[in-house]
C-alpha cells in the first residue's frame, strides 16, 4: 500500500509540474516576459533581466579585493586587501559580490528594496550564483542567514531584501537557510545617514544569536544587499563568531566603489 501511495505521489507531482511548465509557456507566449530593469522583452522562461541589463549589472573592473570587494585593477596586489581595507579588522573572511553601487546596479538595488522586489531581489540572487559559483564552491557552507533587521522596522517594511536574497542563495546553492539563527537586539540609526566613524560604535552589541543554536565550527554564509563601510556585516560576524561559528563569508549584491 506504502509502495502504491508512492507511485500516487510521484504522478501527481509530475503532473504538477507538467501543468505547471505548460502554462508558464502559454503566459509567456500572450504575456511575453519583460526585463524588470529596462522593460524589454525576454526570450525564453526564467530570467528576469535581460542580457543587456546583466552585462551593466557585471562591474568595468573584474578584479576585486577578496576582503572587502572592491574593485581593483588587473595587476593590483591583493594578498593582504586593498587599500579601503587593508588598515580594516574584519570577522569575516572574505565578501563575494556581484557588482558596484551605481548606474544600473543602484537602480536594481533600490527596486529590489521597495515593496514588489520580490522578483526582482531573487533574479539578483540567481545573477549572483550564476556569475560567482566557483568562489561559492571554495568553502564548504553549511549555513546561510541574512543579515537581520530590527523588528520595530520588518513591521512597518514586511519587504526584506536581505532575507529573500539568502533564501534564494541558499535554494540555489542547496544550502540550508534560516532567518532565525541571528536577530537584532537594539534598533540603531540607518546606517547612510551616520558619518563612517560612527557606523561601527553603532552596531556594537545590537546583533545577537538564538539561544540553544550550534553553530560551533561551522562556516555560515552571511547575506546583505549593499555593504558600504562593512560595519554591518563586521558586527554581525563577530556575533556569529562568539557563538562558536569558525568562518564567516559575506555575500552581497553590490559594494560602495568608496568607503572612506
Amino acid at each position: 500500500m506504502n509502495r502504491l501511495t508512492q507511485t500516487c505521489d510521484r504522478c501527481h507531482r509530475g503532473i504538477r509540474q507538467a501543468v505547471s511548465t505548460w502554462a508558464s509557456a502559454v503566459l509567456n507566449f500572450v504575456y511575453p516576459p519583460e526585463c524588470q530593469l529596462c522593460g524589454a522583452e525576454i526570450e525564453g522562461i526564467g530570467p528576469v533581466f535581460c542580457e543587456t541589463c546583466i552585462q551593466q549589472l557585471k562591474p568595468s573592473l573584474t578584479n576585486e579585493c577578496p576582503r572587502c570587494g572592491a574593485p581593483a585593477g588587473d595587476y593590483a596586489e591583493l594578498s593582504q586587501g586593498c587599500p579601503q581595507c587593508r588598515k580594516e579588522s574584519f570577522a569575516f573572511e572574505r565578501v563575494i559580490r556581484l557588482g558596484i553601487y551605481g548606474d544600473q546596479m543602484r537602480l536594481a538595488c533600490l527596486r529590489a528594496k521597495g515593496a514588489g522586489g520580490s522578483s526582482l531581489t531573487r533574479g539578483l540572487a540567481d545573477v549572483l550564483v550564476d556569475q560567482k559559483r566557483p568562489i561559492f564552491d571554495q568553502f564548504p557552507l553549511d549555513l546561510v542567514v541574512p543579515v537581520p533587521e530590527h523588528w520595530s522596522r520588518r513591521f512597518l517594511h514586511p519587504h526584506y531584501a536581505a532575507e529573500i536574497l539568502s533564501r534564494q542563495i541558499g535554494h540555489r546553492l542547496g544550502v540550508p537557510w534560516s532567518r532565525s539563527v541571528l536577530f537584532k537586539q537594539r534598533r540603531t540609526p540607518k546606517q547612510a545617514t551616520s558619518p563612517t566613524p560612527r557606523r561601527r560604535q553603532q552596531q556594537q552589541g545590537s546583533f545577537a544569536v538564538k539561544q540553544n543554536r550550534d553553530l560551533a565550527g561551522k562556516t555560515i554564509l552571511l547575506v546583505d544587499d549593499i555593504l558600504t563601510t562593512g560595519a554591518t556585516a563586521d558586527a554581525a560576524a563577530r556575533t556569529l563568531k562568539l557563538a562558536g561559528t569558525q568562518r564567516v563569508i559575506v555575500a552581497v549584491i553590490a559594494v560602495s566603489p568608496l568607503r572612506s
